[in-house]
């Protein structure tokens, strides 16, 4: 009885969490930053290539080739399917790298995954995981795309009312993230330990590398845009996969998975960006 109330409480914070992340972003992307994403198309075209085929491939044969439980390969591949970070644009800050492209791109990305996280699902869960994409499918439309799109219509016709919404709407998304992270070790510690030593946080690790490294690869020329392609394509999005996780699979082990892979991504991405961040500022130095 207390588990089922702790993962009815943890489903409504995930679900509030979502929601004020979507319409946060939404508000504070701009037109001009789609567009700047749209026009570097080659670059566009293997950032998507990276994000929403070679990770998901990446993540879906590192399970079948290290033996983990269903639950723990069913949150691995559920969060290496999920693309568009909301923390794309914070990680471009902190590499100080091209943070209109990152966030035209984590919108472009968010977008298309209404059709490419039910149908990579589909294709790449464990055999005896099922799942119903269309299902999914309307999942992520209701609770990502359509909260993104209004914030991002409300910028366009009311900015003045956009900006004051904004401050609030992004303090409920953090507190909320908050709240789910110490709920999320309360209500599910006994499998967050049991991750140790099943090949899951190696998997992970793994994971998070082979991204930063595509990433970096595909990203071009320009220091700017390898920076944000591969913190971009590293960090996945943590939120849709929380929300899909505690809504559609029983299995703790999904939940605690996605948190754990997040988790990894984040930090991972964060900390190479910082890395970067001093190097362009030695460099700047030195050439000053």
């Amino acid at each position: 009885m207390v588990a089922a109330s702790g993962a009815t409480v943890v489903e409504f914070v995930t679900t509030v969490f979502v929601l004020s992340t979507m319409f946060s972003m939404g508000v504070k992307l701009s037109a001009s930053q789609l567009v700047n994403a749209l026009r570097k198309w080659r670059l566009l075209a293997k950032s998507l290539a990276v994000n929403l085929v070679v990770v998901p491939v990446i993540a879906y044969l590192l399970v079948r080739t290290v033996p983990v439980e269903t639950g723990f390969a069913a949150g691995v591949v559920l969060l290496a399917v999920s693309p568009g970070a909301p923390f794309g644009p914070k990680l471009a800050e902190i590499s100080d790298s091209d943070v209109a492209f990152a966030s035209g791109l984590m919108a472009i990305l968010c977008m298309l995954s209404v059709v490419t996280i039910p149908v990579s699902l589909l294709l790449l869960l464990p055999g005896d995981v099922a799942v119903d994409p269309f299902a999914i499918g309307r999942m992520v439309l209701g609770i990502q795309l359509v909260p993104l799109l209004l914030g991002l219509g409300l910028s366009f016709a009311l900015p003045t009312l956009a900006n004051h919404l904004y401050p609030p709407v992004q303090r409920l998304s953090d507190y909320t993230f908050i709240g789910l992270i110490v709920l999320l070790v309360v209500v599910y510690s006994d499998s967050m330990v049991s991750l140790v030593g099943t090949g899951t946080l190696g998997i992970s690790a793994v994971a998070v590398g082979a991204s930063l490294v595509l990433g970096y690869g595909l990203g071009g020329p320009a220091r700017a845009t390898r920076e944000v392609l591969a913190t971009t394509t590293a960090a996945r999005n943590a939120a849709i996969a929380l929300f899909i996780a505690t809504t559609w699979f029983s299995d703790p082990n999904v939940l605690t998975t996605v948190l754990a892979f997040s988790f990894i991504g984040v930090v991972g991405s964060g900390l190479i960006g910082s890395v970067w961040r001093r190097q362009s500022v030695g460099s700047a130095l030195s050439h000053g």
